[in-house]
């Protein structure tokens, strides 16, 4: 929003940064955010408290938003009222960290606590962030106008506006804002920016008089009843509970009648058994005088919140804090209370934005942060586990039974390899910090982030050195015992400092509490120190010459714990290496199942033609992901630093590869397609047509052609390249015509076959090992030969059925591949369709198998997407929101998940292209709402593994 009187230039302001925007500028004056920070002069007397957010040196660096007020319409008594909330200091407070007077342009600036929205703009949609939980919300509106007044502050100006969300902190809190420095409401710019236009009409809601039951003024001077602030905080509330509806009323007009009469028309709305409908009721009619009912209301909405902690049951002691049971949302839980006021508040801080922000099996899960009922505490809500790896190890375990010890060691080395792919080292992995789900499957789970630090290439730099001395790596504790020559200047660290650990972790774990340095944990940092890991070779001395599996975990140990930084091994390969382990084993011994990646917009989703790269699109950007190898879970992939932006553009509706992965193109709803390079991702061609794009289709040799289906050519249902000249093109009619095009001239075409297929056709599929073309539509699914007229295999169906999906299993590994075509035409692999029918459901047919029986796999209807595995081992099938995986070998299913019960729709799925055997190569992508997962398959087992 423009402003009329910029603020004077950069050099004189009490802040210095960038400009980023100006927010509100309604509120007297104009708030303006900067991207900078706050020279933090001293105003007034400084004590103990006001040092935690001002420097006596005045170099303290603080984000802040600046508001500016007009001299003469401040406050009068200003300076003493911002003294006094510079001392204020709580959470549900919008922080005033000082001010500077500009006397020759007539300006008064204050730099306030940044904030992320307003609950109007929450309530109104404009705000889709984080939030607390509805009985955090309005604990925390009752907690801050409940501090206000014990202060002797009474607020005034209460309204949806003036109730704040901050949420760049962890927690998120809410927070009262605007108060006690200018003498108007902001009414008074709210409406002259109303009639000129310049803020919507809605807007007029938040205007004061409807708020307060005293008469309406927009002068804020001599305002000492706070009657009028318990009101308008229980309107507040119930505005928020019913995401902007106003209790008086439901126009502008009736608003102001009812609050007159004291009728809250709407309060029947909330239904009685609500925990707020009483305190609500109680703040805007109070049954008699006299009675705090707003603390009264703040002591009920204690009650009412959704954490619990039972600090009589103590699960652990942490370096920062202590851990307890608790219940969350009726749910018991792990609750990790830290101090507020602790000299380590940044490391607590770090902790919880990194830790809320991590979604994987392998690492546990934090569900909420909260502050204490009386402030004295930050409480972080973890998912309750059954143990640690140390409880296991020293028999102190009664949980679930573990996995087999190779998935224990896979899935702790997932966990850590995640956390490491969001660019973080952990510094503190031991026994302690692997912990037990209580759930089962068990799963491990990494824990404790105490210590977690920011990773740029996988260094990271460090000002004291952190974790425990008993699983240090010998870089790390060489810096810690090294007193001679001490520097203040600590060299980077890598992750592999992690690596070293964890595998420590791994022989512990393998001998059930022996470290591989010694038994006696006061000897162990020197022999870590000397590399020499005693117990370890001890262990491999005395393995039983049949113990396949545990001479390639003891020297997989060996390669994770080398002294040298340089020839020590990397946790990709370490995963790789155990998921061949677990490959070789019993696989009804192991647990395979989904993993989840939560991308923070809807995207549609493609796998890479060749390689392990995602490609990621949204209506905004085109994002590309990769892996070290797909033995990792899709949530451990790495964002690529190929990132595509776009403008005047429609959201993506197609997103297709090339044949080698050098092109990709995509198809927008504004009827545009782009096609750009990879991986310069330099826009190599950009076309509007007249219709929508509903297909785009490579050439399978030619890795610069494609062809494009609009439905502007309502006569064309389907394209399919046949070879690196000649394409298909089917139509509604049932026809289906093969072009040739000029190699000199791409653009000119002829015509050198025609099939009727029968009736409309709407699919086609090319097998390029037999030379065949399959047509599916109304009534039939045909087989088509180029030397011929008439279909080759024809497949006929009763009454007015057809096809609404066609896949062809690609047959690969069956020493057919050198036979040529003649050969691969009489083999009866090379020769599975599935399909699926509008009215009966989901069949396999294959012509060349003796007996030439339909077989059904679902009656499912409305089919959505059939998909075979680039190998031909697995199909996918999607109906109704449901995902079904078969396998090809004996077409049992597999896996079936249900959108239904998770509350979510499928979008697309894709296979990546491999001819790998490898369970762990076999990754389908399945793309549902927000969130993208990948599976892994083998046809011989009924679970699903990690």
């Amino acid at each position: 929003m423009a402003t009329e009187e910029q603020p004077k230039s950069e050099e004189h302001l009490p802040f210095q940064g960038k400009t980023l925007e100006c927010k509100n500028q309604f509120f007297g004056g104009g708030i303006f955010l900067f991207d900078g920070y706050w020279r933090g002069e001293e105003n007034g007397n400084a004590d103990a408290e006001l040092e935690r957010v001002k420097s006596k040196t005045s170099n303290l660096k603080k984000q802040v938003v600046i508001r500016r007020i007009k001299n003469e319409d401040c406050l009068d008594g200003w300076k003493d009222a911002a003294d006094k909330l510079i001392y204020l200091n709580h959470n549900n407070i919008l922080r005033v960290f000082g001010y500077e007077e500009d006397v020759a342009n007539g300006w008064r600036y204050f730099a306030l606590e940044p904030y992320s929205a307003t609950l109007y703009e929450y309530c109104d949609g404009e705000y889709n962030g984080p939030m607390p939980n509805e009985s955090q919300v309005l604990y925390q509106i009752t907690y801050g106008v409940s501090y206000l007044h014990l202060n002797a502050i009474v607020h005034g100006d209460l309204n949806p506006f003036n109730v704040v969300i901050a949420a760049q902190s962890r927690p998120v809190r809410i927070k009262i804002s605007d108060f006690g420095l200018s003498k108007f409401s902001y009414s008074k710019q709210l409406s002259q920016k109303m009639k000129e236009g310049e803020i919507p009409f809605e807007m007029e809601l938040c205007l004061r008089k409807y708020w307060t039951l005293s008469e309406e003024t927009y002068s804020l001077e001599g305002i000492e009843d706070a009657t009028e602030d318990v009101i308008a905080a229980g309107c507040i509330l119930f505005y928020y509970l019913k995401r902007g509806k106003h209790l008086f009323g439901n126009d502008f007009e009736s608003i102001l009648i009812n609050l007159k009469e004291n009728n809250p028309v709407n309060l029947p709305g909330l239904n009685e058994n609500h925990f707020a409908y009483k305190p609500i009721k109680n703040m805007i009619i109070p049954p008699r005088k006299g009675l705090n009912w707003l603390h009264i209301a703040n002591e009920e909405f204690k009650k009412a919140l959704s954490l619990q902690v039972n600090t009589g049951k103590q699960l652990g002691r942490g370096y920062f804090g202590q851990v307890f049971e608790g219940k969350f949302n009726g749910d018991p839980v792990a609750v990790k209370q830290m101090t507020t006021t602790t000299a380590q508040k940044n490391i607590i801080q770090r902790e919880m934005n990194t830790h809320i922000e991590l979604n994987h099996v392998n690492v546990v899960k934090l569900l909420d942060v909260a502050d204490s009922a009386d402030n004295r505490f930050t409480h972080l809500v973890l998912e309750l586990c059954g143990g640690t790896l140390t409880d296991y190890c020293e028999k102190k375990y009664s949980g679930p039974k573990l996995p087999p010890d190779e998935l224990v060691l896979y899935q702790i080395a997932n966990g850590l390899h995640y956390i490491h792919s969001k660019d973080l080292v952990h510094r503190d992995i031991k026994p302690e910090n692997i912990l037990i789900s209580m759930k089962t499957p068990v799963q491990m789970k990494v824990s404790d982030l105490s210590f977690v630090k920011k990773t740029r290439e996988d260094i990271f730099s460090q000002s004291k050195i952190r974790g425990t001395l008993q699983w240090m790596a010998p870089e790390r504790l060489k810096v810690l015992i090294d007193t001679e020559n001490k520097s203040t200047d600590l060299p980077d660290g890598t992750i592999k400092s992690d690596t070293f650990s964890s595998g420590c972790v791994f022989f512990y774990f393998l001998t059930r509490g022996t470290h591989p340095f010694g038994k006696n944990q006061v000897s162990v940092p020197a022999n870590i120190s000397k590399n020499n890991p005693e117990e370890l070779d001890s262990y491999k001395k005395h393995l039983a010459a049949d113990d396949v599996n545990g001479r390639i975990l003891a020297g997989l140990i060996e390669k994770m714990i080398q002294f040298e930084e340089k020839e020590r091994i990397g946790l990709p390969e370490v995963i790789k290496q155990l998921a061949a382990v677990l490959y070789g084993m019993d696989k009804i011994k192991c647990q395979l199942r989904l993993n989840d990646v939560l991308f923070d917009e809807d995207y549609i989703i493609r796998s890479h033609s060749t390689e392990r790269i995602l490609a990621c699109a949204n209506e905004k950007k085109l994002i590309f992901y990769t892996s070290e190898n797909l033995a990792i879970p899709f949530s451990n992939w790495r964002k690529k630093k190929e990132e595509v932006t776009f403008q005047h553009l429609n959201y993506f509706r197609l997103l297709e590869w090339n044949i080698n992965g050098t092109r990709l193109a995509a198809g927008f709803s504004d009827r545009t397609l782009v096609v750009w390079s990879y991986p310069e991702c330099k826009i190599l061609f950009q076309k509007k047509f007249s219709g929508y794009i509903t297909e785009i289709n490579w050439n399978p040799t030619r890795p610069n052609l494609f062809a494009v289906c609009q439905m502007a050519s309502d006569d064309v249902f389907a394209v399919k390249w046949i070879s690196e000249n000649r394409i298909a093109v089917s139509s509604s009619g049932g026809k289906i015509k093969i072009f040739e095009m000029e190699e000199s001239n791409l653009t000119t075409t002829r015509l050198v076959k025609e099939f009727t297929h029968g009736e409309y056709c709407r699919y086609l599929e090319w097998n390029e090992r037999t030379q065949y073309l399959a047509s599916g539509g109304q009534k039939r699914i045909n087989i088509w030969s180029m030397d011929h007229d008439t279909p080759i295999y024809s497949l006929k169906f009763p009454l007015q059925d057809s096809v609404e999906k066609l896949a062809w299993r690609l047959c690969i590994g069956n020493g057919e591949e050198n036979g040529g075509i003649e050969m691969a035409r009489k083999s009866a692999n090379n020769f599975t369709f599935a399909y699926a029918l509008q009215d009966s459901g989901v069949f396999i047919w294959n012509p060349l198998e003796s007996e030439q029986q339909l077989r059904r796999l679902f009656d499912d209807t409305d089919m959505e997407t059939l998909a075979f595995s680039s190998d031909g081992r697995f199909l996918a099938a999607v109906s109704h929101g449901t995902l079904m995986i078969l396998s090809t070998e004996d077409w049992v299913q597999i896996y079936k998940l249900n959108n239904r019960e998770m509350n979510f729709d499928f979008k697309n799925i894709s296979f990546f292209a491999t001819k790998s055997t490898n369970l762990y190569e076999n990754k389908l992508i399945v793309n549902y709402g927000y969130e993208v997962s990948d599976i892994c398959f083998d046809p011989r087992i009924s679970n699903n593994l990690t």
